[in-house]
């Protein structure tokens, strides 16, 4: 008999109406809301009249899962009676015990349904910004790709890194025909196009819809080999005014961490110097970093040069322990982070950077 707390239930599962909130990345938020948009009537936009509280979340880090959980905690406490489910990536992690009378949900997705409304499902504030303002602009910390229109371009991943756990969370690798959805593509303002990876062949075939369209995008998440591989792709969009946002995550930019990641230090540098390229053409340009890699002494100040807006994520060893991931919450972002140096530095070069713009 199969464990309840250990099954994954689709979302015909579900009985009367669900409020969902996400705390996941955009992937996971625009598979949610394409099945809202599809199925408005078993939608509540109000935890209170809801049968079902839903979460969408994030395992990417432990202070990700500690963040989903407190979140379902939290609901929990303010609206007892329901029924709670954890949804999103952390839905996947069988090794990671839910809190009690919690269960499991596919994240479920709707493919090429038009996302008429974004409130269907409920965006949480981004937990590693504490003043997080929902009226801030949109390149403010937390806010980047928050309001953008999020066309699904695909799912999962074709590579099959042992230490990435995508291809167990986000299911079988899938492409969407760009052909498909030029139709939402004109429908809508302000495209950010989403994928877990996307493809050399898909932005190619992006790169051809908007030049035909004259109307551009935003890119979320390209791994530096395919940036490397579609950079005369991009420096073209950048000449033509169509590409708004671009962003690829090196995660370092010290050749020693990245061998010891097994990431590509060539395409890696070479992404940055694209990048910074892009950036001088009026494009902006987003990246990942990794902290605390280890013993490894890195020095950010040239990544926080070469890109508009860069975003952070401590070292995680995988092991889910929630004692310890409170304890490195404080640390990174509770009142211990004031001496963590680290953070101190990123933080001098984050207010440089709002001190240049301005």
């Amino acid at each position: 008999m199969v464990n309840e707390t250990q099954r994954i239930n689709g979302p015909e599962y579900l009985e009367g109406k669900t409020f969902f909130t996400s705390s996941a990345c955009m992937s996971v938020l625009a598979d949610a809301l394409s099945w809202a948009n599809a199925h408005q009537e078993k939608i509540a936009t109000s935890p209170k009249e809801a049968n079902n509280i839903a979460v969408l979340s994030c395992q990417v880090t432990d202070l990700a899962i500690l963040n989903d959980l407190r979140t379902i905690e939290r609901y929990q406490k303010d609206f007892p009676g329901k029924k709670y489910f954890i949804s999103g990536c952390l839905s996947k992690r069988l090794d990671i015990e839910l809190p009690v009378n919690v269960l499991r949900l596919e994240t479920p997705r709707e493919n090429y349904q038009f996302i008429h409304n974004r409130k269907l499902v409920n965006f949480e504030k981004p937990f590693w910004i504490p003043d997080f303002n929902e009226n801030d602009k949109e390149f403010e910390q937390g806010h980047l790709f928050r309001n953008m229109y999020p066309l699904r371009i695909g799912k999962g991943c074709p590579n099959k890194c042992t230490y990435c756990t995508i291809r167990i969370t986000r299911g079988e690798f899938e492409q969407y025909h760009a052909s498909r959805l030029e139709k939402e593509f004109l429908t809508f303002e302000n495209i950010l196009l989403i994928a877990d990876n996307p493809t050399e062949s898909q932005i190619k075939n992006w790169h051809n819809l908007a030049i035909k369209n004259n109307k551009g995008f935003s890119i979320r998440n390209v791994e530096p080999s395919t940036t490397v591989k579609i950079q005369d792709e991009l420096f073209d969009l950048a000449e033509r005014r169509l590409l708004r946002v671009y962003h690829s995550p090196i995660q370092s930019n010290s050749p020693d961490v990245l061998r010891d990641m097994h990431r590509s230090v060539s395409n890696t540098l070479e992404t940055i110097n694209i990048s910074k390229k892009l950036r001088d053409k009026g494009v902006y340009v987003a990246t990942n970093i990794i902290i605390d890699y280890k013993d490894f002494d890195q020095d950010f100040s040239e990544i926080y040069k070469s890109y508009n807006y860069v975003s952070w994520n401590p070292l995680w060893n995988s092991i889910w322990d929630r004692k310890n991931a409170e304890e490195r919450f404080e640390k990174y972002l509770g009142k211990g982070a004031k001496i963590n140096p680290t953070l101190i530095k990123i933080r001098e070069y984050e207010a440089q950077q709002r001190r240049f713009a301005e």
